[in-house]
């Protein structure tokens, strides 16, 4: 697919100063595209935002849809990443009112909203975490329901509830909504941080002391930012396109974070000491009021993705998705954090150019 030729021409952006907010921004500006990106703060946004011609940044709020639909009237398709995660997965972040606000009843309303306005697709993006994992050891794919205890985690429950929305749509809605299901999202552009960005940060500070022999699926925001984009071209309504990338063991993630800043990998330690490390991570940041490189909630999600391999074909073939190296993720993740003052300058003679 040839998206320099093929592609919507106006695109409202939510959560467009998130990892994949951000990442698609920049995307849909490459190709030439007319971009509105809604944030809560603009000041904020200019810092991490291009300054371009051709965006537009509307202060606005998911939860607040009344002052968010005079923006949607003159778009192409609106590709809805805000969500709540990364408080989630903070130490006492967990809000089940502002999840199921922001994660269900938001998309409901956007849903609503792009209707009224005329906006002929919303791309919604969910989790790979919502599917199960296979009994006879073969990948998840789309058509894999959720596992037994998937909705014992809130994010993955809400984001089951948020496709089910969609899926009841009434037939003559008049949108068009494909659903993109990111693997664990890395890459440039992490301000938030994301679980991840924390995780880089602290291998690049030498805090993190160990790293469980326990993997996921790892996948560079870029590569899920151009699907976002590819999904909005050429994705059906209701259909699920899992963007995941690579299966990678945890160990190999901190090793090509720790070359790419130049500095020691932490060790490695058995999966069944992860819940215990993080449990002295979040006692040890409550006492400094520092942020835990990880928490017991993400590692119950890493160990969960440990047990579950998941295939992007669908994504590949019909959208023409391809994903690019870990090695140049986070050649490029470091290289980002550097630029904007994130991460310690180090040495460099342990990084990496490969593609």
């Amino acid at each position: 697919m040839d998206l320099s030729s093929d592609r919507p021409q106006r695109v409202l952006v939510t959560g467009a100063t998130g990892l994949l907010g951000s990442n698609t921004v920049r995307r849909l500006l490459d190709l030439g595209g007319e971009v509105t990106a809604v944030v809560r703060d603009r000041e904020r946004a200019r810092t991490l935002l291009p300054e371009h011609e051709r965006l537009v940044l509307w202060q606005g709020d998911v939860l607040d849809m009344a002052a968010l639909e005079p923006a949607l009237r003159g778009h192409d398709a609106v590709i809805h990443t805000a969500a709540y995660f990364r408080e989630y997965y903070a130490p006492g972040g967990r809000d089940d009112d502002l999840l199921t606000a922001t994660n269900v009843d938001a998309v409901r309303r956007l849903l609503r909203a792009a209707s009224e306005a005329g906006v002929p697709t919303v791309v919604h993006t969910s989790s790979i975490g919502t599917l199960a994992a296979r009994s006879d050891g073969r990948p998840s794919d789309e058509h894999t329901a959720e596992g037994r205890t998937t909705r014992q985690n809130g994010y993955y429950a809400s984001k089951l509830r948020s496709e089910e929305v969609v899926r009841s749509l009434p037939v003559g809605y008049g949108v068009r909504v494909p659903i993109v299901l990111p693997g664990w999202m890395w890459g440039p552009g992490d301000a938030g941080p994301t679980s991840a960005g924390r995780l880089f940060l602290a291998v690049a500070s030498g805090t993190l002391a160990a790293a469980p022999r326990a993997g996921n699926h790892v996948v560079d925001a870029r590569d899920v930012a151009d699907a976002c984009v590819r999904a909005a071209v050429a994705g059906g309504h209701a259909r699920r396109y899992i963007v995941a990338g690579s299966w990678v063991p945890l160990p190999e993630v901190c090793r090509l974070a720790a070359r790419a800043m130049g500095v020691r990998p932490p060790r490695e330690i058995p999966a069944r000491l992860a819940l215990a490390v993080a449990t002295v991570s979040e006692i040890a940041a409550r006492l400094t009021g520092r942020t835990p490189a990880a928490t017991r909630e993400g590692v119950r999600a890493l160990l969960e993705g440990d047990r579950r391999l998941v295939s992007s074909g669908r994504a590949v073939h019909e959208l023409g998705v391809t994903f690019r190296p870990l090695s140049r993720t986070l050649h490029d993740q470091a290289t980002w954090h550097r630029e904007h003052g994130l991460a310690p300058v180090g040495d460099t003679t342990g990084t990496t150019s490969e593609s």
